[in-house]
C-alpha cells in the first residue's frame, strides 16, 4: 500500500518529510522560549499533523461537494486503507495528549481533524479527494487510541491533569458540533453506500487480471498491488499496478481496473502526462506519429495483434487527445444497430512517441434486439434531473443548479433483458465561474424513464 501511494512521488515524500522536520523545530524552539517543558511532544505533533495533511492531500483536485456516508462501520477494519487511516492518526493523538497533558482538549482534537479535512476535500478546490466517512471513522478512532495509550502512560506517573482546559474543550466541541451542523452540513451533498473502503484481492482476481493484462500487453509487464473496491451497491472494481520489466525502470507504474465479477469492463492507464515514460506500450513498427492519421494507423496495428474482433466495429473514430494531442490521439471502435450503441467497445490512446499509453475495453454482444425507445433526449435529460434532484434533497442539499445532457443512446441489460438506455452527463453546479463542472454518467431506460446512476444502482425519485 505504501509503495502504491508514494511510487512517483519521492519528490513529493521528500518535501512533505522536510516541511514537517522544519516545523517540528519551530514548535520545539517556540516552546522552549515559552519555558514550556514539553517541547519535544509539541515538536512531535506538529511533525505527525504535518505528515498526516500531507498524505492527505496528496494528488488532490477539484472538489465534488460530495461525501459518501458508509453504512458498513465495521468494514474499514478488515481494508488496507482503513487500518493506515487509523494507524497514522496513533501518534497524533498520543503526541496531542504528552504535549498538553490534558485529555479533554487533545480528545476533541482528533476528532475536529478528521472531520475538518473530510470536509476540506469534499468543498476546497486544488485540495478535493473522496470525502468518506469511513476514513474520519478510522481517522477519529486511531487519535482516540492514541490518547489512551498515553493517557495510560501518563497517568501511571502522576503527570496527567484530569480537569485540565475542560471548560475551554467543551466550548470548543459546541462551537464546533454548531458550525458543522448549521454551516457545513447544507454546503455538502451526501451518497449513501454500505462499504465504500479497498480490500485485499483473492487468488482468483489476481489471476483473472494477470490473464485480462496478458491479453492487452503480453508479457511486458508484472502486476503489482491488486485490491477490491466497490463502486456502488451491488458492483465491484479489481484495481491494481502495473510494473515495466525493463531493468531500471521499477520507480514508475501504471493503474488499471477491472470490473467484477463479471470482467466485462478493463481500464489501463500506462501514462498520465504528456511526457511518455517506459510504461508506454510499443507497438511493432510504428513510428512517431504526427497526425491523427498516423495515430489511428499505429492504434489499428495494436488491435489486429490483441484484440482482433474490433475489425468488425461499424463505427472507427480518432480525435486527438489534450490541447494540440499533448496527451496524444484516441481511436474509438464502437458497433451500433438501428442508431442504437451495442455494448461493446474498444479505446485505445496513442501517445505522442507512438506508444499505447490506456487501453479501455468495455466485453459484451455486438448485436442485440432490443425494444424501440420511447423517450426521446430531452425526456430522459428531465427525468433524469428530475431524479438527481430528488436525491440531492434526501441526502440534505439545497442546491439543485443541475445541468443534464443526453449523449447516447444505449443497449445494457441493467434489469436483466436488453433494453435501450440514455446515457445522460449530469453534472453538478459550478462553485467558480472558471471552473468547468466534472459530470457523472445516469443511465435512463428509454422505456421507462427510471434512472439509474454511474454506480447501476436505481435512483429513487419519490
Amino acid at each position: 500500500m505504501f509503495s502504491a501511494i508514494f511510487q512517483n512521488h519521492v519528490g513529493y515524500l521528500a518535501a512533505c518529510t522536510l516541511t514537517a522536520l522544519v516545523l517540528g523545530g519551530a514548535a520545539w524552539g517556540l516552546a522552549r522560549r515559552l519555558g514550556n517543558s514539553q517541547g519535544l511532544w509539541w515538536a512531535g505533533l506538529t511533525f505527525t499533523v504535518t505528515g498526516v495533511l500531507g498524505v492527505t492531500f496528496l494528488e488532490a483536485g477539484p472538489a465534488s461537494g460530495m461525501c459518501v456516508i458508509n453504512h458498513q462501520v465495521a468494514e474499514p477494519f478488515h481494508t488496507t486503507q482503513g487500518l493506515w487511516n487509523l494507524a497514522m492518526m496513533v501518534p497524533v493523538g498520543a503526541c496531542a495528549l504528552l504535549a498538553g497533558r490534558r485529555p479533554l482538549p487533545a480528545l476533541v482534537g482528533v476528532v475536529a481533524l478528521p472531520l475538518v479535512i473530510e470536509f476540506t476535500q469534499a468543498k476546497v478546490d486544488g485540495l478535493g479527494r473522496g470525502c468518506d466517512s469511513a476514513d474520519a471513522e478510522m481517522n477519529i478512532l486511531g487519535g482516540a487510541a492514541g490518547v489512551a495509550l498515553a493517557a495510560v502512560f501518563l497517568a501511571a506517573r502522576k503527570l496527567i491533569l484530569w480537569q485540565g482546559g475542560v471548560k475551554g474543550a467543551l466550548i470548543t466541541a459546541v462551537a464546533l458540533f454548531l458550525a458543522g451542523s448549521g454551516v457545513a452540513y447544507p454546503m455538502l451533498t451526501f451518497s449513501n453506500v454500505d462499504g465504500s473502503s479497498l480490500s485485499a484481492a483473492d487468488d482468483k482476481q489476481q489471476r483473472a487480471v494477470e490473464n485480462v493484462v496478458k491479453e492487452a500487453f503480453g508479457d511486458r509487464y508484472t502486476v503489482g498491488q491488486l485490491n477490491e473496491q466497490p463502486c456502488g451497491d451491488s458492483c465491484k472494481n479489481v484495481i491494481f499496478n502495473l510494473h515495466s520489466k525493463e531493468i531500471g525502470q521499477s520507480d514508475v507504474f501504471g493503474s488499471g481496473s477491472l470490473s467484477w465479477p463479471d470482467k466485462k469492463h478493463l481500464n489501463v492507464l500506462l501514462e498520465d502526462s504528456d511526457k511518455p515514460t517506459a510504461m508506454g506500450y510499443p507497438v511493432e513498427g510504428a513510428k512517431t506519429p504526427t497526425t491523427e492519421r498516423d495515430a489511428h494507423e499505429i492504434a489499428l496495428a495494436y488491435a489486429q495483434q490483441h484484440y482482433p474482433w474490433a475489425k468488425s466495429a461499424t463505427v472507427q473514430e480518432t480525435d486527438a487527445v489534450g490541447e494540440n494531442a499533448s496527451l496524444g490521439w484516441m481511436t474509438n471502435w464502437r458497433w451500433t444497430r438501428n442508431d442504437v450503441l451495442m455494448p461493446r467497445m474498444l479505446d485505445v490512446q496513442v501517445d505522442r512517441a507512438g506508444r499505447v499509453s490506456q487501453v479501455d475495453v468495455t466485453r459484451g454482444p455486438t448485436r442485440a434486439d432490443v425494444p424501440t425507445a420511447k423517450l426521446d433526449a430531452k425526456q430522459a435529460e428531465k427525468a433524469a434531473g428530475k431524479a438527481v434532484a430528488a436525491e440531492s434533497k434526501a441526502n440534505g442539499s439545497t442546491d439543485f443548479g443541475i445541468h443534464t445532457q443526453a449523449v447516447a443512446l444505449k443497449a445494457d441489460n441493467l434489469e436483466g433483458a436488453w433494453t435501450p438506455y440514455w446515457l445522460v452527463n449530469v453534472a453538478p453546479p459550478a462553485t467558480s465561474e472558471d471552473e468547468e463542472a466534472v459530470p457523472d454518467l445516469y443511465r435512463v431506460n428509454a422505456r421507462t424513464g427510471k434512472v439509474f446512476d454511474s454506480g447501476g444502482v436505481a435512483v429513487r425519485v419519490s
